[in-house]
């Protein structure tokens, strides 16, 4: 990281600390929601932008997170904060179970796959009343120190940022290297000795272990955790917001959630079909910005050092 880019992120990080002393409780809860959808999207993209693994499932993963945040508060009496971090471990363990069998096939087949297993977990969620509370979903309350809008984004920042740095990680590790090979060339990766299984299972595991703790946080946000949070539609969510912000970026995944997140507080004002918008979004976005938000964002910050010269 050069200096310019960590004096960015640096700036940003202070900005976004202050946020909560700036803007009122309404427009925070929209900034928790952006945190929660551009973590979620961040994971997955492991997988789409990264490895080229197109899941149709991620949401299951997001949904176990949450689920089990609202168990362990609802059946056990463990404080929300706590089951933040057996999240991750439990979705972390079902997404292994099922990578195990969806790497096993690759494209199209594996995104069926994919969805086949995210709506059998959803069934199984929507079905148990005695365990999950079937389509009543479970409660789960923040302790006092998080009741406020303000203690919790900022809690929410803070567990976001830890987990994006984490992925970043191990997006430029010598495993994020290895999942590039096979994104662009699979059988070139099997070729010179690449565990091509492997490494895509271990990806499948830890983008479902990042989506489990976006799941956690998103409980306590609702305060319930609904069968929803698992739906295939619900998917399709960080799939947009991916393409949508740029899927070969980084931070491409966190544009598309900003987009996602505040676009949709303004097409809800007018319209019952907020997703249905967005995706046209998404569409017009690949069709004249290849690229995404954040490539588009690139190409003028390019252009503009080009004309400095």
């Amino acid at each position: 990281m050069n200096s310019r880019t960590l004096a960015i992120t640096v700036a940003c990080l202070v900005v976004a600390y202050a946020l909560p002393f700036i803007i009122k409780d309404a427009y925070l809860f929209i900034s928790i929601d952006f945190l929660i959808m551009a973590l979620f999207a961040v994971s997955y993209n492991l997988l789409l932008g990264q490895a080229g693994m197109l899941s149709f499932g991620h949401a299951a993963y997001y949904g176990v997170g949450a689920y089990t945040v609202a168990i362990l508060y609802a059946k056990l009496g463990v404080p929300m904060y706590i089951g933040i971090f057996a999240a991750p471990v439990i979705s972390g363990l079902i997404a292994l179970m099922v990578g195990w069998f969806a790497v096993r096939v690759t494209g199209m087949y594996f995104a069926m796959l994919t969805l086949a297993f995210g709506q059998l977990l959803h069934t199984i969620v929507m079905g148990w009343y005695s365990f999950t509370g079937g389509d009543d979903g479970l409660p789960v309350m923040p302790p006092d120190w998080l009741l406020s809008a303000q203690s919790y984004y900022l809690f929410v920042l803070t567990i976001v940022v830890v987990c994006i740095g984490a992925l970043r990680l191990i997006s430029i590790s010598s495993f994020g290297m290895a999942l590039n090979a096979i994104r662009e060339n699979r059988q070139r990766a099997v070729f010179v000795g690449l565990n091509v299984r492997g490494y895509e299972l271990t990806a499948f595991v830890i983008a479902g272990s990042f989506a489990g703790v976006a799941g956690s946080l998103r409980a306590p946000f609702q305060q319930m955790a609904f069968p929803s949070l698992l739906y295939w539609g619900q998917s399709a969510e960080p799939v947009l917001m991916a393409l949508a912000g740029g899927i070969h970026n980084f931070l491409g995944p966190i544009f598309g959630a900003a987009l996602f997140v505040f676009a949709n507080f303004i097409i809800t004002t007018f319209s019952d079909y907020p997703l249905l918008i967005f995706g046209v979004i998404v569409l017009l976005v690949v069709m004249f910005l290849p690229g995404g938000v954040a490539g588009a964002v690139e190409d003028w910050i390019a252009r503009r050092k080009a004309r400095s010269v």
